[in-house]
C-alpha cells in the first residue's frame, strides 16, 4: 500500500470552480458580527447615559434653563434626540439608523461645531459601525457560492 500524500495539504485546485458552499467555518465569531456586537455595546451605553440625564432632567425639580434658549439651542436639542433615536433604529436597521444619526450630526456639527467636540465624537464613530456593519454583511450576501472559472486559465 502506498500513501500519495505523506501528510501534506494539497490545496483544491480554484481553477475548476471549486465548491465553497461546503467549507467548514471558523467557531470564532465573523468580523461582521464582532463589529455589529461593538456598534450595539457602544449605543447602548450611549443611550443608557443620555437616558439617564433625560429623564433626570424631566422629572427633577432643577430642569430650568439658566438662560433663555435660542433658535440655536433647539436646533441643538432635535438633533440631540434625532441622533439618539437613529442608534436606536440601527439596532434593527443598520442603514436607515445610521443614516439619521450621521445627517443629523452633520446638521448639528453645521449649527454648532464646538456641540460636538470630544464626548459627542462617539455619535458618529458609532454611526460608521453601523455602517460599516451593514456593508460588510451586504457584500457577504452578495457574494457567489462558488468561484468561476477565470478564462485565461482554461
Amino acid at each position: 500500500m502506498k500513501i500519495r500524500n505523506q501528510g501534506r495539504f494539497d490545496p483544491p485546485d480554484l481553477r475548476k470552480g471549486t465548491d465553497m458552499s461546503n467549507v467548514g467555518h471558523s467557531a470564532l465569531p465573523s468580523i461582521t458580527t464582532m463589529v455589529r456586537g461593538g456598534a450595539r455595546i457602544l449605543s447602548a451605553l450611549i443611550l443608557l447615559f443620555w437616558g439617564f440625564f433625560i429623564v433626570a432632567h424631566l422629572l427633577g425639580d432643577e430642569g430650568r434653563s439658566s438662560r433663555p434658549l435660542t433658535i440655536r439651542d433647539y436646533i441643538i436639542l432635535t438633533i440631540m434626540v434625532i441622533s439618539l433615536a437613529g442608534l436606536g433604529v440601527a439596532w434593527k436597521w443598520e442603514l436607515i439608523g445610521a443614516a439619521m444619526t450621521l445627517g443629523a450630526v452633520l446638521i448639528g456639527v453645521v449649527a454648532n461645531w464646538r456641540a460636538f467636540a470630544s464626548p459627542l465624537a462617539l455619535f458618529p464613530l458609532t454611526a460608521g459601525l453601523f455602517l460599516l456593519c451593514w456593508l460588510m454583511s451586504r457584500t457577504r450576501m452578495e457574494r457567489p457560492g462558488r468561484i468561476p472559472k477565470l478564462d485565461a486559465e482554461s
